[in-house]
């Protein structure tokens, strides 16, 4: 069995929630359930003013502080947030010692490390009522970071004896798990496959969308597909059109082999939902197998979770992380022009520029990377698409798929990139052209999928300009790592492959010609 992939040493995972109108940070570790608040709570003997009472849960009686008090100084009602029907209960561990936090919501959660945390200094006068010792700004958020043992430290503060530490009661799914909304359906995701859950946000468009590929978000300085997580689990899809939601971004396996030059042991992809509902652990009673074979669309769940708010569809961390699609489109990064690092000229020179930029979408070839007008792509698919094979022909047609309704052809670049082609890329590119007798698509296989850039075409023009000079490079861009990177007029090529119904020999200078020549 694939192993989940977990996150790295270097960074804890944290849970977020919004306390007090700050955004706090616990260690996920520490954090056993989220449970709603009820009307009234049990009273609760204790001489600390902020322990509200107590909450029963499953046999157990458990203090409840509000924490409002020692992180709002100043706010009308004197720092007390009264609780409400959207307040929740936060139930905390630490050791042996269990207790619980009255909170506003669950913003999710975010890995966090040494540079996005800022330890901060406190005087000895508040020394004792030190309930955090450093903030954090990462990505959306910022706040503070909460110290389970500092709170039990507290004066007075009462604590009730972990039950689940019992050798009667310790079985439990031995992670947290991340519990969350989309169209309506519960899911359960373990949070070994978390890399962060990320808030409401406006999404950006695809190249094109797939099914399974539908917008693009903004996350660590580059854009990561965003997917149908309703397609993805086999339960229908997303409303068509859909440019706004919350996401989980999962960390998935990389593919075999991985693009050049990647460096990150995971990719990463961010699951389209509504709302994280809870986080915690559960114990195994809660949790009943589900019989795959009995069940559509249950190929990447493991089975039924019962939580404070119902029941929830756990996903299987591992099918998750290793599934093919997602391993594919992982690997894809567009770093935004405003996230990169680049001395800017002057402004009437930067104006110019911007205006002679064109979007190119940039992939791989073997090793080789190569560029093709963004304009002239009409859509990208997974290499499983179905192909009805073709008997092999001077036009270089490997066969026929079917996309959106029609009929297209998929061509052969070896008949313009020779020996250094593939014929069994992860994708297909699906170009259109315009022709007097409609619209016509053609298909290529590539390898990988890199990004989408705005640049300036670089051409090297000879005087003759209706005729390309053997051995001078065609046209090129240039990428943000440095490189130039060919231009290939897919759309161009497919037109001269589907003419040539007579007998046509593609010598060397014939795939020199094929390579773009973009006014």
């Amino acid at each position: 069995m694939t192993a989940v992939l977990q996150p790295g040493t270097h960074d804890t995972l944290y849970g977020l929630i919004r306390l007090a109108g700050l955004c706090a940070a616990l260690p996920v570790a520490a954090i056993r359930e989220v449970v709603p608040c009820p009307s009234q709570l049990c009273p609760f003997p204790a001489s600390r003013a902020d322990i509200l009472g107590a909450v029963e849960l499953r046999g157990e009686v458990i203090p409840v502080i509000d924490l409002a008090r020692a992180l709002t100084s100043a706010s009308a009602n004197g720092g007390r947030v009264e609780a409400d029907d959207h307040s929740i209960i936060v139930i905390l561990r630490h050791e042996q010692h269990v207790f619980a936090v009255l909170a506003d919501g669950i913003l999710g959660v975010m890995p966090l490390t040494s540079r996005e945390i800022s330890p901060l200094g406190h005087s000895a006068a508040n020394g004792e009522e030190r309930l955090f010792f450093s903030t954090f700004r990462v990505e959306v958020h910022n706040g503070v970071v909460l110290d389970p043992a500092a709170i039990i430290a507290l004066p007075g503060m009462v604590t009730a004896t972990d039950r689940s530490a019992r050798k009667d009661d310790a079985r439990q799914i031995d992670e947290p798990i991340l519990v969350f909304m989309v169209a309506g359906l519960r899911l359960a995701l373990p949070a070994s496959c978390v890399d962060a859950s990320l808030p409401r946000a406006d999404l950006l468009p695809t190249p094109t969308e797939t099914d399974l590929w539908i917008a693009q978000r903004e996350y660590k300085g580059a854009e990561i597909p965003v997917i149908d997580t309703l397609h993805l689990l086999g339960h229908g899809s997303l409303p068509a059109g859909r440019r706004n939601g919350a996401s989980i971004v999962v960390r998935t396996q990389l593919p075999d082999p991985a693009p050049p030059g990647w460096t990150e042991p995971f990719g990463l992809v961010a699951l389209l939902i509504d709302s994280v509902d809870d986080i915690g652990r559960f114990a195994a009673r809660c949790f009943a197998p589900l019989l795959q074979d009995a069940v559509a669309g249950a190929v990447l769940s493991r089975g039924m979770l019962e939580t404070a708010e119902g029941s929830a569809l756990l996903i299987n961390a591992q099918k998750l992380s290793a599934h093919e699609g997602l391993r594919n489109l992982g690997v894809i990064r567009n770093v935004p022009e405003h996230a990169k690092a680049s001395v800017q000229s002057a402004q009437n020179d930067d104006r110019a520029t911007r205006t002679s930029e064109k979007p190119f979408l940039v992939f791989s070839v073997g090793e080789q990377r190569f560029s093709t007008p963004l304009a002239a792509v009409e859509e990208i698919l997974l290499a499983q698409t179905a192909i009805l094979p073709m008997p092999p022909g001077n036009c270089g047609m490997i066969g026929l798929f079917a996309s959106r309704g029609h009929c297209v052809p998929l061509l052969d670049l070896t008949h313009v990139l020779g020996d250094a082609a593939t014929r069994e890329g992860r994708y297909i590119i699906v170009t259109r052209s315009d022709h007097p007798e409609g619209l016509r698509r053609a298909g290529f296989r590539v390898d990988e999928l890199h990004s989408v850039d705005r640049k300036v075409l670089q051409k090297i023009a000879s005087k003759d300009q209706s005729a390309q000079l053997p051995g001078l490079p065609g046209p090129t861009i240039r990428l943000s790592d440095g490189h130039a990177c060919t231009v290939l007029d897919l759309a161009g090529t497919a037109e001269r492959l589907l003419n040539a119904n007579t007998a046509l020999k593609l010598g060397h200078s014939n795939k020199c010609d094929s390579i773009n020549s973009i006014a």
